[in-house]
């Protein structure tokens, strides 16, 4: 029994004698009643069937049956019957051939105890239920008995291993640890405990377990070790019983151990973010990657509002996939869904990057998902898409193209140097300064910060405004720059580089200011409505109508009820003119009779 299943057992064993009721953990009174009611040599035909019992009771049931032996009527007057115009009937001799077989007098059938004892755990039948629970009765053919028994592998060798193991549990880790005294078992407790607790650190911050050299003699044992050593030194409970104190089979250190209680933890996260989902709605998020072993993942997540009614984003697994496909990548993500006992149908949101297998409108992942579930929109950030459109329009525009070549190149120059940097710097913040001075700007937090350009992946809402409002206070700042570094450019070469770059960006601060700016608003326009579909944007807009800043002045009945026609499986012909109505009470009482609604600067 490895680590998780024996810490998961003995804490039930140990919150049960505190809390559980008597109907879930019951009393060993009462488990020795049930047993009593076991007959040996009982009628195998007649048997309640082992999965029926309680979990509890079923290894102490086991042992009874083991013990009282197989049901075996040697002087029984055993019938005859008819098989291929001959009479046959059970042959007692067989019971010495095997002795793992039983008879039932009242089914005239053959049976074998480990089949009933394990059937359904860790065991799988072959050959159906009939050695376990039908009954085997073609007393022609006793080569099916010398078949069942088979290679030392076969489904008959394991289930007799079962029993031996269960009648020599003795020597297991529980019955060893039940056997240790009170004092030796708080010890025990203490280590994993610590253990479990440094553990929880390492995960809350995302550090790495293990180091290169876990010797004694290491300066740096890795940071679990480590933290574990400086946890140890600065509490007394703990010190005498953990790391160089322990026993050295139980240190509660391996990394297996470390392993098994990650996996723990992982269980218990997983558990509580499907209950604070409570079955309700969520929006799923998928992205593929790639691990250090360069094999093909999927990360799913999911975006729900709790219990508070605030917005959740949770990471709920990590999927090895072995091809890329919008069919394997749906079974993937039912197989995870339904692990948790989640439904495609609770989608009511897909969010994908842009590749052809998850945003394909024929046979792609968004348009498979939206076949099981009628009101789950693929929404492609916002943010995103507005970056795509800037890129499709400067690969259009010969000019845009050049500029953003130039700015790189520019940045490159600027970069290579900290002498370059610190002039950079030091104009920005003189232009900074009289920009205040002169009230253009305003002074707040998170404001004229120093900001390069964004990268691809940052794709917040408004960071692209803020970032050309930057760049455009940049682009005069280099221009500047580039004046100093021609004065003062060290070589001839240098000196030409900067000279050739001022006269550029001078160029394009007037080609900035004339037809250029006309073209690329067209294909602005044109690249925006490209990216933005009718659906996103009619959902947009409902979103945006909730909003209840400035006394809910975007509220607009006509758009929310639009939204809601993208979700059919929610809002059928009644309830559609039920929200109607409920609307226009809503937003009168909200705006004009309680004050609570009142002043709010955001949802």
């Amino acid at each position: 029994m490895n680590l998780l299943k024996f810490y998961n057992k003995v804490s039930k064993i140990s919150s049960a004698s505190q809390n559980a009721d008597q109907s879930e953990f019951p009393s060993h009174s009462s488990l020795r009643q049930e047993i009593d009611t076991i007959a040996p040599q009982s009628d195998p035909a007649e048997r309640t069937p082992i999965l029926e019992y309680h979990p509890n009771h079923r290894d102490e049931i086991r042992r009874a049956y083991i013990q009282g032996g197989a049901c075996q009527p040697r002087y029984h007057d055993f019938p005859q019957s008819h098989f291929s115009e001959f009479m046959r009937l059970f042959n007692p001799l067989w019971f010495d051939e095997f002795n793992w077989l039983e008879y039932s007098v009242s089914t005239d059938a053959a049976y074998y105890l480990p089949c009933y004892l394990f059937k359904g755990e860790s065991i799988q039948q072959d050959g159906g239920d009939i050695f376990s629970s039908k009954g085997f009765r073609n007393w022609n053919k006793k080569e099916c008995f010398k078949k069942r028994v088979g290679l030392p592998n076969s489904i008959h060798n394991k289930a007799n291993r079962n029993c031996d193991d269960l009648m020599q549990q003795k020597q297991s880790i529980i019955a060893a640890f039940d056997k240790q005294s009170d004092q030796t078992k708080r010890e025990y407790w203490l280590r994993l405990n610590a253990s479990v607790d440094v553990v929880r650190i390492l995960l809350t911050q995302g550090f790495a377990f293990r180091g290169h050299d876990e010797s004694e003699t290491s300066l740096n044992k890795g940071n679990f070790i480590e933290i574990l050593s400086w946890y140890a030194a600065k509490c007394d409970k703990i010190e005498p019983f953990v790391l160089k104190h322990a026993p050295k089979n139980n240190k509660m250190t391996s990394s297996d151990i470390q392993k098994e209680i990650v996996t723990a933890c992982k269980i218990e996260t997983i558990k509580a973010i499907i209950e604070d989902l409570n079955g309700d709605y969520f929006t799923l998020l998928v992205d593929e990657s790639l691990d250090v072993s360069r094999k093909e993942q999927m990360a799913i997540v999911l975006r729900y509002v709790d219990k508070k009614g605030s917005v959740m984003e949770r990471f709920i697994g990590m999927v090895y996939v072995r091809d890329t496909s919008a069919l394997s990548l749906k079974k993937a993500i039912v197989d995870v869904l339904v692990h948790h006992s989640l439904s495609l149908s609770s989608i009511r949101g897909q969010c994908y990057d842009g590749a052809s297998n998850m945003q394909g409108d024929i046979k792609g992942l968004k348009k498979l998902i939206k076949q099981e579930s009628r009101s789950a929109h693929s929404i492609h950030c916002f943010a995103h898409q507005l970056q795509l459109t800037l890129v499709a329009v400067s690969k259009k525009c010969v000019q845009v193209g050049e500029l953003v070549l130039l700015v790189s190149n520019i940045l490159n120059v600027l970069g290579a140097s900290f002498k370059r940097v610190d002039e950079f710097r030091g104009s920005q913040k003189e232009k900074l300064q009289e920009a205040l001075d002169m009230g253009e700007l305003k002074i707040g937090k998170g404001l004229n910060q120093e900001l390069g350009l964004v990268r691809a992946g940052d794709t917040r809402w408004g960071s692209h405004y803020k970032s050309f409002e930057n760049f455009i206070r940049m682009f005069g700042s280099i221009v500047d720059v580039l004046d100093t570094l021609v004065e003062d450019a060290g070589t001839l070469d240098d000196r030409a580089k900067a000279s050739g770059y001022l006269e550029a960006c001078q160029t394009y601060k007037i080609t900035a200011k004339t037809c250029v700016f006309c073209k690329v608003l067209d294909w602005q326009v044109q690249e925006l409505n490209d990216h933005f579909d009718e659906v996103t944007t009619e959902l947009l807009h409902g979103f945006a109508c909730l909003n209840p800043i400035d006394a809910f002045s975007s509220f607009d009945i006509r758009k929310i009820m639009k939204m809601a026609e993208f979700y059919p499986d929610d809002f059928d012909e009644f309830r559609m003119n039920a929200l109607e109505n409920q609307l226009a009470s809503y937003i009168i009482d909200v705006r004009d009779f309680d004050e609570r609604f009142s002043n709010l600067n955001g949802f």
